[in-house]
C-alpha cells in the first residue's frame, strides 16, 4: 500500500460536499457544476452508505449519464470484506471522480474506513488530482471526525455523537440538510467540545467545493452557514454534565449563498459572484451590496 505523502495544491484533486435532496430531474444547478467543473469522463459510485444500493446507484448513473459522463462504474460494496477486491482497484485508477451517495454516514465510514480500497481514494485525492464528491451522508463522512444524531436536542450535551471519518477535510466539520432539519444546534454543541472549532452546514440542493488551495465556492438554491467557536466569550460546556443544556455566547456565523467565495484557512468571504452577471464580482469589502 502506498504511503501517504504531503500533497502540494498542484496535486490535490477537488473536493465536492452537497447538503443532499439535490435537484436530478431540472435544472440539476449542482450536479452539473460537479461534472461540468471537475469535467469528469470516468466516475465511480459508491452507494455504501444507503441500504437501497442498487436503485440510488443506478438513479446517480443515468443522472450523471445525461450530464455527459462516458463511463460510470457502481461499486455495490456492502460489507468490509467486499471492499478490498481487486477489480475496484483497477477502475479506481482510471477515475476522475469518487461520488459518495447519501445514507447513513455511520454505516458507510465503518465499512469503509481501515480499508485499502479508501487509503487508495485519499492517496488519489492528495497525489493525483482525483475529485471527491459526497452528498448527504457522503458529505458528512469526508470530514474527520464526524458527526450524526441530535437533531432535535442539539444544545443538550452529549446529545450529538461523533466518529472517525475519511478525513478528506481535517479540522473542519461538515453537516448537510443544515437548514431544512434544524442542526445549527447540533454543529454549534460539536464545535464546543473542542474536538474542532470550525464548521459548514451545507443546505439541501447546495454544494461546496473545496479547491486545493482551501478556497470554497458554493452552487445551488439554498444556504450554506459557516460556523466559528474559536473566539467565544462564555460556554457553560465544561461544567455542565450529560443531558444538561449549554449556554454560549460568541459564536462567529456567516450565510453564504450561490456565488460566494470564501477562504478555509482566514476563514473570511473572498468575493461574490453574480448568478446573473458571471463576469461582476463584489469583494467582501463592498457592505452595501
Amino acid at each position: 500500500m502506498r504511503m501517504r505523502t504531503p500533497a502540494t495544491s498542484a496535486e490535490k484533486g477537488n473536493l465536492v460536499l452537497i447538503g443532499g435532496a439535490e435537484d436530478r430531474k431540472d435544472e440539476r444547478i449542482v450536479l452539473g457544476d460537479l461534472i461540468g467543473i471537475n469535467k469528469a469522463e470516468n466516475v465511480i459510485i459508491i452507494p455504501t452508505a444507503t441500504l437501497y444500493p442498487i436503485e440510488c446507484g443506478e438513479d446517480y448513473y443515468y443522472v450523471f449519464r445525461e450530464l455527459g459522463v462516458k463511463n460510470i462504474d457502481i461499486f455495490d460494496i456492502r460489507n468490509s470484506r467486499e471492499a478490498d477486491k481487486n477489480h475496484y482497484f483497477e477502475k479506481l485508477q482510471k477515475a476522475d471522480m469518487v461520488f459518495f451517495t447519501g445514507g447513513d454516514q455511520v454505516r458507510l465510514t465503518r465499512i469503509l474506513l481501515g480499508s485499502k480500497l479508501i487509503d487508495q481514494i485519499k492517496y488519489r485525492f492528495l497525489n493525483e488530482r482525483l475529485t471527491v464528491a459526497g452528498t448527504s451522508a457522503g458529505a458528512s463522512a469526508a470530514a474527520d471526525p464526524m458527526t450524526y444524531d441530535g437533531d432535535n436536542q442539539g444544545l443538550m450535551k452529549g446529545s450529538v455523537k461523533y466518529d472517525k471519518g475519511f478525513g478528506f477535510i481535517e479540522k473542519i466539520t461538515i453537516d448537510t440538510h443544515f437548514v431544512a432539519r434544524g442542526r445549527l444546534g447540533r454543529l454549534t454543541q460539536f464545535l464546543c467540545n473542542g474536538y474542532t472549532q470550525r464548521g459548514i452546514g451545507i443546505g439541501e440542493n447546495t454544494s461546496i467545493t473545496i479547491l486545493p488551495d482551501n478556497t470554497m465556492y458554493v452552487k445551488g438554491t439554498g444556504i450554506v452557514t459557516v460556523v466559528s467557536t474559536e473566539n467565544l466569550t462564555f460556554s457553560n460546556f465544561d461544567q455542565i454534565r450529560e443531558n444538561e443544556r449549554i449556554s454560549i455566547d460568541g459564536i462567529q456565523l456567516g450565510f453564504l449563498q450561490h456565488g460566494a467565495f470564501f477562504n478555509l484557512n482566514s476563514w473570511k468571504t473572498l468575493k461574490f459572484v453574480s448568478s446573473q452577471d458571471n463576469s461582476r464580482t463584489i469583494p467582501m469589502t463592498d457592505t452595501t451590496a
